[in-house]
């Protein structure tokens, strides 16, 4: 753990260390939109627990892209599930998985012999973790909002079946917070709004260069000219200031929040078979305006 990294984030890897003793299971959360670019690299892997990788926020994401990164993190030896928290079924199915991984954590080497078996969830902030929590103990027993940074403390958590979940706040490292630009972008870590045009432009440029410019109406018309783009966006959504120019605020704005909402259609950033690390290199920046942010997560 790095010791330049902000003070409450530093606490949240204390925190893993401090419950690791205790715990039978991780449950990591990635956002289905980004599977390999919101997972702390390698972080789970070396702890040494059984471990099971949630596909958060599933609905937002392309169902075939889904499937295709399920079956890569299957063959890495993970469990893996597409999840939407929202959805009944689909939190049942993980609860079964959960509970299968937690069984199997009974007949490892030196597991203790308490009944009640304990489970970890880990994942970079706003993913999702206290709507899971909340959706498998059947009630609002974690705080959540659709915003960065609400969960600050760690709580744990009875939910039926001899289970104890352990929420915790989420956890970002240096690789993640140089790929910032890109995870504001899908409503994760903070950022300020009031660049909406910078933010908008930015989604534009990543969903073009990840193949999927086609949900942006028109954008491929202006040959990703956004100046054009928007300005006609803002005409065409009526969105107008004073002697009928383009608002470009409000455009901007309403793209960006149609994108994080599913407005826009089903969009996964990343592809199991393809390599999108240049991609995202170029968005890469010093970071030090998001240490900034990250001081209110």
């Amino acid at each position: 753990m790095n010791k330049d990294l902000p003070g409450h984030i530093r606490k949240a890897f204390r925190s893993v260390e401090r419950y690791l003793p205790v715990v039978d299971v991780i449950v990591e959360l990635v956002d289905a939109r980004m599977p390999s670019g919101s997972r702390l690299k390698d972080f789970v892997g070396k702890l040494g627990k059984i471990s099971v990788i949630a596909l958060s926020k599933s609905d937002l994401a392309d169902k075939e892209q889904t499937k295709l990164w399920i079956d890569k993190y299957k063959s890495d030896g993970y469990a893996c599930v597409a999840l939407d928290c929202r959805d009944r079924n689909s939190v049942k199915n993980l609860s079964k998985i959960i509970r299968s991984a937690a069984s199997e954590s009974l007949n490892r080497k030196n597991s203790p012999s308490r009944k009640v078996r304990r489970v970890m969830v880990i994942g970079i902030p706003n993913v999702g973790k206290s709507t899971l929590i909340n959706s498998l103990a059947g009630r609002a027993a974690a705080r959540a909002a659709n915003m960065p940074g609400v969960t600050r403390s760690v709580q744990w958590i009875k939910i039926s079946g001899e289970l104890e979940l352990l929420d915790l706040p989420g956890i970002l490292d240096f690789a993640l917070l140089r790929r910032g630009d890109i995870l504001k972008l899908i409503n994760t870590i903070p950022g300020r709004d009031d660049d909406t045009y910078t933010k908008a432009k930015n989604l534009c440029r990543i969903l073009y260069l990840t193949g999927n410019e086609r949900i942006l109406p028109e954008y491929g018309e202006y040959d990703q000219n956004f100046d054009k783009f928007v300005s006609e966006y803002a005409r065409r959504m009526n969105f107008v200031i004073k002697g009928g120019n383009p608002d470009l605020q409000r455009a901007t704005n309403d793209i960006v929040k149609r994108f994080q909402s599913g407005g826009f259609g089903k969009v996964t950033l990343e592809s199991p078979d393809k390599d999108f690390s240049e991609v995202f290199a170029e968005y890469e920046q010093n970071n030090s305006e998001n240490f900034e942010e990250l001081e209110n997560v």
